[in-house]
């Protein structure tokens, strides 16, 4: 089958979105499938970049920034990405490219219009994996009220919903939010667990016996650290254990709060924090055999995954939709 997968992150990034996507990008290729990465690029000089990666074709596509910049500017950006995605594909080898499914990851919401685009095009069916539901959780959190930027939001969200013929979400509580978008006639809604392929055995750039933590027990956290992850209750956490000497704690990654955290840290005096920048994916496993017990987007990700990258439930999940 040919297949396009559409998201926002892939390797070099190393986010858990990207960690995923690439495992499952191997796997539909192990599979037999033609498949190709559709991804938005800042960086890129060109309209489009066209590269190889595993046995899969990765197009990046230039549209505007939307890492690491402040909120108005990103939501700008990732509302316009998926219309640069779509000017510049057609502008591309790849133009007049007709699949037999079309696969997205959310977050973000953004991508309904490029999906859509692509389905319409080649007659075929969409397959949306949902891992966090927003702007729900913002919400729920009390980052965000009901007001207006939430009905934008809201309004984005139930479009790429609109566009899905099936919907991959993470637990069972999640089905419930869909029970209007279900009623619609031909489509499909399931749990689609996360997946992960099977672990590398690279040594770890960080040595937590070089570290300040040398000796103790050492509480992990390795992920992407911004407002989403309330990383200030670990903080408080470590605060509260900064009289136990045994215990320590690891944070290793990057995101919008990684030099706030950093400096809360340093403003409670808390010497059994360490922070580290984000390393390489393929270095998490080492990392964490030096470590006692930890939280990671990863680690959340791996709790109900299999063992190999070959009994991938979403390759399963995908060519059941196209078959339908």
């Amino acid at each position: 089958m040919r297949i396009a997968l559409i998201a926002d992150t892939f390797p070099p990034l190393r986010t858990s979105g990207a960690v995923q996507l690439r495992d499952l990008a191997r796997e539909f290729v192990r599979q037999g499938h033609e498949l190709t990465v559709l991804l938005p690029s800042s960086e890129i000089a060109g309209q489009w970049a066209m590269e190889g990666f595993d046995g899969a074709r990765v197009i990046r596509l230039k549209a505007p920034k939307t890492k690491d910049i402040g909120y108005v500017r990103r939501t700008i950006g990732e509302f316009v990405m998926p219309f640069a995605m779509l000017h510049n594909l057609r502008r591309s080898p790849l133009a007049g490219e007709k699949w037999d499914g079309v696969v997205w990851y959310a977050p973000t919401i953004f991508l309904g219009p490029i999906a859509s685009a692509l389905k319409k095009a080649s007659g075929c069916r969409g397959y949306l994996i949902i891992r966090d539901i927003f702007p729900e959780w913002a919400v729920d959190m009390g980052l965000m009220g009901r007001g207006l930027p939430y009905r934008f939001f809201d309004a984005v969200a139930r479009y790429q919903y609109s566009v899905a013929d099936v919907i991959g979400v993470q637990t069972p509580g999640n089905k419930g939010y869909f029970a209007e978008w279900i009623q619609r006639p031909g489509r499909r809604l399931e749990v689609l667990q996360n997946w992960l392929g099977a672990p590398a055995d690279a040594p770890s750039t960080i040595v937590v016996g070089e570290t300040a933590l040398a000796g103790r027990k050492v509480f992990v956290y390795a992920g992407n650290m911004g407002v989403a992850q309330g990383m200030g209750i670990l903080l408080d956490l470590a605060e509260r254990l900064r009289g136990r000497e045994d215990v320590g704690f690891l944070f290793v990654g990057r995101g919008s709060d990684a030099q706030r955290l950093r400096d809360d840290a340093h403003a409670r005096g808390l010497d059994n924090v360490v922070f580290r920048d984000e390393i390489h994916p393929d270095e998490i496993p080492n990392l964490y055999a030096q470590c006692h017990m930890g939280w990671s987007r990863s680690t959340r990700a791996t709790a109900r995954t299999t063992s190999r990258a070959s009994s991938s439930p979403t390759c399963r999940a995908a060519c059941r939709c196209w078959r339908a």
